[in-house]
């Protein structure tokens, strides 16, 4: 008996199978997939070495003060406001071409970085690599249409995890070229991995000769491409800039009407760039409501292991801030200590550096979120890719809920990271195959593009909600002047209850959402696969000709 779906999923025709490769032909395959998944991990690396790095912009432009920060925040918006388009444009004028144009995206938008001098136009250099968040999504299409059919399930999953570079060796080669040069070199590094790969890709990974014939929706992806940036502008910076502030209510009303804007235009025009009515099945919608609950607690998560791990420990700590403020007034340390205290627990604090929370930590979620991306690939074949998915919030919830109270030593969080690893990779097996079975072929760049945006969104809410809540629960110093009492924040610097509280707000209700959503799920309850039709579906079309 067929697994209900919501979606009428027509039979490949000739054109969609005709650039299959034969499952026989396995060196041409492998190379084909370790050349898409080495481009790949363009994103991740990208991403994490200039989110480590920001600090040192700040020397080399001294205009941009505070925000430095947006080094990493414009890469967010730029690719959640272009991913959707980018992954039509695969659809619409070849998958492997749109790979290629978000690699020379990344590759001018770096060069611009590492020769500009100017703030506004090193913001653009960062813009023009925010090209690169699609590359996952765009690959994903071109696995549908190159891989054979039982290929598929276990591809999308180490297309997802990727081969750990971006997650284990980005904090060691980061922090090797900026303790040794400077952090320019960080950006030529990343330049030479994409000449270096691009050939690989060019060589070894046909173009999918699969195409829709549609003129592109212009009006459509600007109206989308827009009310997106707008709103993620205004999730990302609301806690700074005041979530009532006139300026931040600007963004979100503006980006909102243009979302209605862009709703009115697609359900009025003949060729839309996203088919809303995909949206409003189960099937598509579900997916996507994970990716961005799912995304919110595991790109969180991150954040919060590298805050409270780089943190110094408290004697450590307490005693740098008591001798800046005696170096400041010009006495000795000594006298300073008597007139200050200090108000919150901080006792989860290591004091890492980061190649220490890389050797100590990092390496092994990423190591576990490879190997069970590709188990979860394969499981999503044998049994269906809603059960993973379900096991996936199951082992985040889980995860997280220990966390809530066993988080003061790098022992703990390895030993719990083992269960947000396995859901890691859980996910980035399930949820895309779920919607590569989904949608027709001809929707399926632009969808998981869609799918891409949903996590893009989530990344953004739930840092800020981990930002109102660390400010909610700053480290304070309270010091006696003069028989007043003065308490100040430390910057950067948060209670034990913040993350405790976090872990519950970004990992654990985010979860269980997800569970209860996989659960509600009808379709992804057979195996997967890859994109063909149902078995049902296919034998009573053949036994229909036949007749």
């Amino acid at each position: 008996m067929a697994e209900p779906t919501d979606i009428q999923h027509p039979q490949p025709s000739a054109a969609e199978d005709m650039g299959r490769i034969d499952s026989t032909n396995w060196g041409r395959l492998v190379a084909i997939l370790v050349a898409l998944v080495l481009y790949s991990e363009i994103a991740p690396m990208q991403l994490g070495m200039v989110s480590i790095i920001v600090p040192k912009f700040a020397a080399s432009f001294p205009g941009a003060g505070a925000g430095v920060t947006w080094a990493v925040t414009i890469v967010g918006i730029a690719g959640g406001a272009t991913m959707a388009l980018l992954g039509k444009l695969g659809d619409l004028i070849g998958k492997k071409r749109m790979t290629l144009l978000c690699g020379l995206l990344f590759l001018i938008g770096a060069l611009l970085c590492v020769f500009t001098s100017s703030w506004p136009l090193f913001l653009v250099g960062r813009a023009l690599g925010g090209a690169s968040w699609a590359l996952t999504a765009v690959e994903y299409g071109l696995v549908r249409d190159l891989l054979p059919r039982k290929w598929i399930p276990i591809a999308i999953g180490v297309i997802g995890t990727g081969f750990g570079i971006g997650a284990v060796l980005t904090p060691i080669i980061c922090g090797a070229l900026t303790d040794h040069y400077s952090w320019r070199a960080v950006f030529w590094f990343l330049i030479i991995y994409v000449v270096v790969t691009t050939p690989l890709v060019m060589i070894f990974v046909p173009e999918s000769p699969f195409r829709i014939k549609q003129r592109l929706d212009i009006l459509g992806a600007v109206l989308f491409g827009g009310s997106i940036g707008l709103i993620l502008v205004y999730v990302s910076e609301g806690s700074s800039w005041g979530w009532v502030h006139a300026t931040s209510l600007a963004y979100l009303i503006i980006g909102v009407v243009l979302f209605a804007g862009f709703i009115a235009w697609e359900l009025r025009t003949p060729e839309p760039m996203i088919e809303l009515s995909l949206l409003r099945s189960r099937a598509v919608a579900i997916p996507m409501a994970v990716a961005f609950l799912f995304t919110l607690g595991i790109a969180t998560v991150n954040i919060l292991i590298a805050y409270m791990f780089q943190t110094p420990k408290a004697p450590a700590l307490e005693g740098q801030i008591v001798a800046g403020a005696a170096a400041k007034a010009h006495v000795p340390a000594s006298l300073v200590a008597k007139f200050v205290t200090f108000r919150g627990d901080i006792s989860y604090a290591n004091g890492f550096s980061v190649l220490q929370m890389a050797l100590h930590i990092t390496v092994w979620t990423a190591l576990f979120g490879m190997i069970f991306g590709v188990v979860g690939g394969w499981l999503c074949r044998r049994f269906g890719a809603r059960f993973l998915l379900i096991i996936s919030g199951v082992f985040l919830l889980i995860a997280c809920a220990l966390w809530v109270k066993w988080h003061s030593s790098w022992q703990e969080q390895v030993f719990i990271g083992v269960l947000y690893g396995i859901a890691f990779g859980f996910y980035y097996a399930s949820n895309p195959n779920l919607l590569v079975d989904a949608v027709p072929a001809e929707r399926q760049g632009v969808s998981a593009g869609m799918l891409a945006v949903f996590g893009s969104i989530g990344t953004s809410v739930g840092t800020a909600i981990f930002t109102a809540i660390a400010g909610a629960h700053p480290f304070q110093l309270v010091a006696n002047q003069g028989g007043k009492t003065i308490v100040s924040n430390i910057p950067s610097v948060y209670t034990d209850s913040a993350y405790s509280l976090s872990y519950i707000a970004i990992g654990v209700i985010p979860a269980a959402l997800t569970v209860l959503l996989a659960v509600a799920l009808r379709t992804g309850r057979t195996p997967a696969r890859g994109g063909a039709p149902e078995a049902a579906l296919l034998t009573a079309q053949e036994g229909a000709g036949a007749v």
